[in-house]
């Protein structure tokens, strides 16, 4: 379930409606909110801040443009950190009248944002220090950070501020950017490593008549041993080797019920170069021969 700041009223007057990128600017103290409304369509606009900048899509999308080469959708749902003067472009594709493009933007100093996590470091110890992961820049919004982050926004588009409640409000916010950014990339590490293992259970089927080992498949898996082990535990309850014996004995079983079939060349087709070894692994599998399954089980 995506995780979205509430919608806003737009805050550009009617007139300013046109092409460019308009802003309204809210000064808090220790930290300013823009908030960003584009209504035409337009290409590689420069994004760069001084300080640290959080910003949360409301609606709309851009496609975003970073120096590494990545491209991706900024969406609702999601959040985008950037560093001191770290620069990114952005396309509006579907920008306009209809559909304008509307982005919230919370821009903190390197003194105050330093400031603030000092203060959490200090007060509020734990076994990881309170620090912005810039590595993992583009994330999805849990619950926690859009309470928080909506929070802010009502109280920052008051008339009068509240700059207590909104210090307090940014101490909430950063520790949920933590939060969310921790939860992010454990969700990326599971989706990872279910891609991997996936990957390494196609290699299986298709390779199953071949020697299987396990520098093998950490190379296809891209992983290390106990990585391998790991994923094989978790997934399957088995170790890898059982897991091939597994795939090797049901597709044995499989080929022994077809027509014509002979015992040594399944033996060979599921990856035994031994006919006395396949027998016995078999026996022990499915607690009778391989002639006794045939007799048994083909009609």
């Amino acid at each position: 379930m995506s995780n979205r700041i509430d919608l806003l009223a737009i805050q550009t007057p009617e007139n300013l409606r046109k092409g460019q990128e308009h802003q309204t600017r809210f000064h808090c103290g220790a930290f300013e909110v823009l908030i960003f409304e584009t209504f035409k369509s337009s290409t590689k606009i420069k994004i760069c801040y001084e300080g640290l900048s959080v910003s949360s899509m409301i609606r709309g999308y851009k496609t975003v443009f970073t120096k590494e080469g990545e491209v991706f959708k900024f969406k609702p749902g999601t959040s985008l950190i950037l560093a001191d003067k770290e620069t990114i472009f952005a396309d509006f594709p579907e920008a306009d009248i209809k559909n304008p493009v509307q982005c919230a933007t919370i821009l903190i100093s390197k003194d105050s944002l330093n400031q603030q996590l000092q203060f959490l470091n200090t007060n509020y110890p734990s076994d990881e220090q309170w620090s912005i992961d810039f590595s993992n820049f583009h994330f999805n919004n849990n619950s926690g950070l859009v309470r928080t982050f909506n929070e802010l926004l009502q109280v920052v588009i008051q008339q009068q501020p509240n700059h207590a409640l909104t210090d307090l409000l940014l101490k909430s916010l950063l520790i949920r950017i933590i939060e969310s950014q921790k939860e992010h990339q454990i969700q990326k590490n599971s989706v990872e490593i279910n891609n991997k293992f996936l990957e390494i259970k196609r290699f299986i089927s298709e390779n199953i008549s071949l020697t299987l080992n396990t520098e093998e498949l950490t190379k296809v898996g891209n992983c290390s041993k106990s990585t391998l082990h790991r994923m094989f535990e978790n997934y399957c309850g088995k170790t890898p080797g059982a897991y091939i014996l597994q795939q090797r004995m049901n597709s044995a079983r499989h080929l022994l019920l077809q027509a014509n079939c002979n015992i040594s060349e399944v033996a060979y087709k599921v990856g035994f170069s031994s006919l006395s070894y396949f027998v016995k692994q078999f026996k022990m599998y499915h607690n009778c021969t391989p002639g006794d399954y045939i007799k048994k089980f083909k009609h």
